[in-house]
């Protein structure tokens, strides 16, 4: 077991340990699992570094409710994130694993965090009301959902090891069906023209992870699995180009970013953009994009270049590192607000949301929430946000509820149904 564990990636982590076992702590002076942003291939820990002076962000106090998640079950691990934008309502992965280098994460040693009843659900959560509407059995380690509106379903990605993508109906949780693509299925991004949606599918072929080398395609329509892609070890993070038909993943293992079509399933082009900033293991979990732009976020923990890379998605051609203070925190599951340009980035060691100004590409202001958020959804719309915070060996997973019109003043911009607020409410570090 400790053999498997060590060999899953940052992301996948949590699911490695199956609901009966909770991971095994590291032997003292190293790290695990090996692969991922806070521990390189060969056990090492990944120091951070690179941040910049971060002294001028706003410090904005916008969280309005805390809800408990699992049911009212116990439960740490909540982690990946979606938003349906018709409803309004959020679906939140409960793993029961904390990971990302927060107390209870089993690779900084000590005794494993129980995984707690209410694993291996589905959390839905309305924002609007914030409550949990409900918490629905799924797949074995549940990570990321994937939110299909317009045939109203969540898929969501099930990485402990039975290769599961379990189909919810969107309204009220129910099981719809099951699709076996086999390995850790990790995150999935979905085509809605062509309804193919690409699953990285982070544990395919090997526990090594320089043979994790396996993406999945399938047609959401059909179940059937579409093609299977050979590829740059341990595909992660994944966007989707919904107006050309492209999508992206992020491969951990060598730091890639790789370009499919969306209609046919094929590989069009790859790179790795973490090459300019040096030869060192980058842990390159998670990606984000801006439409308006066609611009690519990525995740990097390379010293002096921790944070994410920004990435032209024509030419996968690094522009700069966006950091995120002088510590260089990690960041996590990302959400892309593209009518107010802003990126929101989950730092599970600062236990804040980070916002980038994306006119300027500069960390501008921090959203203090529950502890080690793992990933954040905003709607624009309703103008509100959403982060799945995973919890402590002492604190259950919440969700924190924060108002988006605090952030967009703090942040400049003009939001229709957003008025000028008391300076208590926006507080600038000193």
């Amino acid at each position: 077991m400790q053999r498997f564990i060590l060999a899953c990636l940052a992301a996948a982590a949590a699911a490695t340990a199956v609901v009966a076992q909770s991971p095994s702590p590291a032997p003292p002076g190293t790290c695990a699992p090996v692969g991922t942003p806070t521990c390189d291939p060969n056990g090492v820990p990944v120091p951070g570094g690179g941040g910049g002076d971060n002294s001028s962000v706003a410090t904005v106090n916008a969280v309005t409710s805390t809800v408990r998640l699992g049911g009212g079950k116990a439960v740490v691990g909540a982690e990946g994130v979606a938003l349906d934008p018709t409803t309004g309502l959020v679906y939140i992965g409960l793993n029961g694993n904390i990971i990302s280098g927060c107390q209870g994460d089993a690779s900084l040693g000590g005794a494993p965090v129980p995984i707690g009843a209410g694993a291996t659900q589905m959390s839905i959560v309305n924002p609007s009301t914030s409550r949990e509407v409900a918490a629905v059995p799924t797949g074995q380690a549940p990570i990321w959902p994937t939110v299909d509106p317009s045939r109203g379903l969540v898929y969501m990605m099930g990485s402990g090891g039975q290769g599961t993508i379990t189909v919810h109906n969107a309204a009220t949780g129910a099981t719809v069906r099951t699709i076996v693509v086999g390995g850790r299925p990790h995150m999935g991004g979905l085509d809605y023209t062509t309804g193919l949606m690409l699953v990285g599918n982070t544990v395919r072929s090997s526990n090594v992870i320089t043979e994790q080398n396996h993406a999945t395609i399938v047609n959401v329509a059909t179940s059937a699995i579409v093609r299977e892609i050979e590829t740059s070890p341990a595909p992660h993070g994944v966007v989707v180009d919904q107006d050309r038909h492209v999508m992206f993943f992020s491969a951990v293992g060598d730091g890639a970013i790789v370009a499919v079509n969306a209609s046919t399933g094929q590989v069009l082009y790859s790179d790795v953009p973490k090459k300019a900033y040096g030869t060192g293991f980058g842990g390159n979990n998670m990606l984000g994009r801006q439409a308006a732009t066609r611009l690519l976020f990525q995740v990097n923990t390379q010293m002096g270049a921790t944070g994410l890379i920004v990435v032209d998605e024509v030419t996968l051609t690094p522009e700069k590192v966006i950091t995120f203070g002088a510590t260089g925190p990690v960041p996590w599951g990302m959400w892309v607000d593209e009518p107010n340009r802003l990126l929101f980035a989950a730092l599970p060691n600062l236990n804040v949301i980070g916002v980038v100004d994306l006119d300027t590409k500069k960390h501008v202001a921090s959203i203090p929430v529950g502890t080690c958020p793992y990933a954040v959804a905003i709607d624009p719309v309703r103008r509100i946000g959403v982060s799945s915070n995973q919890g402590s060996p002492t604190e259950n997973a919440t969700a924190s509820v924060f108002g988006m019109c605090p952030v967009y003043i703090a942040t400049g911009r003009t939001v229709t149904g957003c008025s000028a607020l008391s300076e208590l409410q926006i507080r600038r570090k000193r």
